[in-house]
């Protein structure tokens, strides 16, 4: 998957390990059971991400086509639209630093 193309497919990867960079910097280094390609099957947009392969994979690929008849079923979409929501809080995580500890149930703020 390249940045900037078109991308028509998404991986499901069962073997192997990949690196998905984002402006040349990695940003995740996949392995198995790891989906890549959600982001541009869902938006039809170019893909954001390079991924390349560190050593030899086994993936299962889907077509749009495919992808379509998979999304189709809500379970299968709530767990696709999961993973691109988490990849994208890791991200944001990353750019911004930790986030502020939530405030424990029924705790009251201090008003100023």
């Amino acid at each position: 998957m390249t940045a900037g193309r078109a991308n028509d497919a998404a991986w499901i990867l069962l073997d192997g390990q990949a690196e998905l960079t984002v402006g040349r910097k990695v940003r995740e280094v996949l392995k198995r059971g790891d989906v890549f390609g959600l982001p541009s099957m869902f938006t039809r947009r170019d893909s954001v991400a390079d991924v390349v392969a560190r050593t030899p994979l086994r993936a299962l690929v889907a077509s749009h086509k495919q992808f379509n008849s998979l999304v189709a079923e809500p379970e299968v979409e709530i767990r696709f639209k999961a993973a691109v929501f988490d990849r994208m809080r890791d991200e944001l995580f990353q750019l911004t630093g930790p986030t502020p500890a939530k405030s424990k149930p029924g705790a009251t703020r201090k008003k100023s």
